[in-house]
């Protein structure tokens, strides 16, 4: 059987336990694959954290699941009972959501709602369902979900071809799936797909046994780190499959070998894969086309080899699948802390890069250093307001727990020395080989910082800054205990910070409406003062509507 060398992975292990040390993240698994079999595999814990891994520990793999819905469909397509280019209503009669933008098409691509877009994010549909969304701990059935959906209103127009994530396309993927095979999306991949792969401790949804098995994941905020809620969410069709290291291995091979098993059995086509990798419409990141995005997997690349893969956050747990077919590699990882995506693709891409070093088919990395430390000035000197005076934005920079954040792009970015007056972002959130382009920053005179370009000037607190009296009465907190949304004002803003710790500048749009920007929920509409079929009152994001909590 294939393996690592012994330095390999004991290079792969010393790069992850950085990360879960340095970041204290409680655990990071991960399993490295070639066609022929497993090459390493392991599960790295904080040194106060002592979980009893097995080989059966599961986690959730989140928006991974969404690859094994298009490979779903890709099958049926290969059956001929579905075609992914067809009007989505050919196999959802009704499901017919308000185009605004019919008649005015600003591309090539139709007005129609395809599996083809709904897969790749092109068709327009919001983000979350007004039920079983990600703020919802009620599992409705799919079909209610798509039912309220068909009715929607499209946020993006359907013809343009750019790429804007959903959840919710994929819960209509998914019941595409059930109504042409007559059987539930969770049976139809267990049979059609898990079983045939081996995939004995891997599930849709939380079957019998899961919760037992979860390794424990932390969700966070600057104010500490505390467990993250379990429950079976909703949309499963777009991150609700539970899996392991060794299972994930087995699917990550079935890939790499052209979509057949070790024993022959054909799962899906290697033309059927090729489609699937190949990227459809145009991706946008910070303003710019970035690496593309095809049937319900993201294409990119590490040191000129294309990558395919998908990552997954959902509750605690942050998850990468990164294949590179031309080199027969694959690499998995699942870290057991919330919103630790960019560290898990970072991580990912430097197995694959010990992977191919042992071939001689690349360079080993280097191992990770850590910056210095902070010092008693910058803690007591730095911290404060600052405004660009071009744009009239304003970030904070704040001292928490024995670092410092930039709450800029509304998160909080943990910032480093790099060396005289300049820093960093290192952190939970983005870090070396971050897909963001603003990771440098300095401060080169006092009340002054230079980042994204700018010059940004420490201002001076605005205490008590009243709100307007159109705004004042719905300010507070709104939906479940488990997952708190929060409206604030403050700098002349409405603000709206949503799981946890995403802030949102919001808009005006017309009355009691706002137009959200921020790294979620970028463009839907927020309403304040809804009320509910229920009769109560609280606000919405898109179709999600959150009920207003006791004060």
């Amino acid at each position: 059987m294939p393996s690592l060398s012994t330095d390999a992975h004991t290079l792969v292990e010393d790069l992850i336990r950085h990360e879960v040390e340095d970041k204290s993240i409680p655990s990071i698994s991960y399993a490295l694959v070639d066609r022929d079999g497993l090459l390493a595999e392991g599960h790295v814990q904080r040194h106060n954290r002592h979980y009893p891994m097995r080989e059966d520990t599961c986690f959730r793999i989140g928006s991974i699941t969404k690859t094994f819905t298009s490979l779903a469909i890709m099958q049926l397509v290969e059956r001929g009972q579905v075609d992914i280019d067809a009007d989505i209503q050919t196999y959802l009669p009704g499901f017919s959501p308000i185009n605004p933008f019919a008649g005015r098409d600003s591309g090539p691509f139709g007005p129609q709602v395809t599996l083809r877009k709904l897969m790749s994010h092109t068709a327009g549909i919001v983000r979350e369902p007004k039920s079983g969304h990600y703020l919802d701990a009620h599992r409705p059935p799919l079909e209610e979900t798509v039912a309220e959906l068909a009715q929607s209103t499209l946020k993006q127009d359907p013809s343009a071809g750019t790429m804007h994530y959903s959840n919710a396309g994929i819960a209509v993927v998914g019941l595409v799936i059930e109504k042409v095979s007559g059987l539930s999306y969770a049976d139809y991949v267990h049979a059609h797909i898990m079983g045939p792969l081996g995939m004995k401790d891997t599930s849709a949804g939380m079957a019998p046994g899961i919760r037992e098995r979860l390794a424990p994941a932390d969700m966070w905020t600057l104010e500490g780190d505390s467990p993250a809620p379990v429950f079976d969410l909703g949309g499963s069709p777009a991150g609700n499959v539970f899996s392991t290291t060794g299972d994930m291995a087995r699917y990550a091979r079935c890939l790499l070998r052209g979509g057949f098993a070790p024993d022959g059995a054909a799962i899906v086509s290697p033309a059927s894969l090729r489609e699937m990798w190949a990227p459809v419409g145009k991706r946008m990141a910070h303003g710019k086309i970035t690496s593309g995005y095809g049937l319900c997997y993201g294409v990119a690349e590490v040191d000129g080899w294309t990558t395919v893969g998908h990552g997954g956050a959902v509750y605690g747990y942050a998850s990468q699948m990164t294949l590179i077919p031309t080199a027969g590699l694959g690499v998995l990882i699942f870290a057991t802390l919330d919103f630790a995506n960019q560290i898990g693709s970072r991580l990912a891409e430097d197995a694959l890069r010990v992977a191919l070093a042992e071939r001689n088919m690349g360079r080993v990395p280097g191992r990770s250093q850590s910056p210095p430390p902070i010092s008693e000035e910058q803690f007591a000197t730095l911290p404060g307001n600052y405004r660009d005076a071009a744009s009239g934005e304003v970030v904070e920079v704040k001292a928490s727990g024995g670092k410092l954040y930039l709450m800029g792009e509304g998160v909080p970015l943990q910032i480093r020395p790099s060396g005289g007056d300049s820093f960093v972002i290192d952190g939970r959130i983005y870090g070396r080989d971050a897909d963001y382009p603003h990771l440098g920053l300095s401060f080169p005179a006092a009340d002054s910082l230079f980042w994204k370009g700018s010059t940004w000037t420490r201002i001076a607190d605005v205490p008590g800054e009243a709100p307007p009296p159109e705004i004042a009465p719905h300010l507070g907190e709104y939906g479940p205990d488990f997952n708190i949304t929060y409206l604030t004002y403050s700098h002349g803003k409405l603000r709206c910070l949503i799981e946890y710790f995403c802030s949102h500048v919001c808009e005006p749009v017309d009355k009691d409406r706002f137009r959200m920007h921020g790294i979620l929920y970028e463009e839907e509409v927020l309403e304040l003062d809804a009320v509910d079929e229920q009769g109560r009152r609280g606000i919405r994001v898109g179709p999600m509507f959150l009920e207003r909590r006791a004060a």
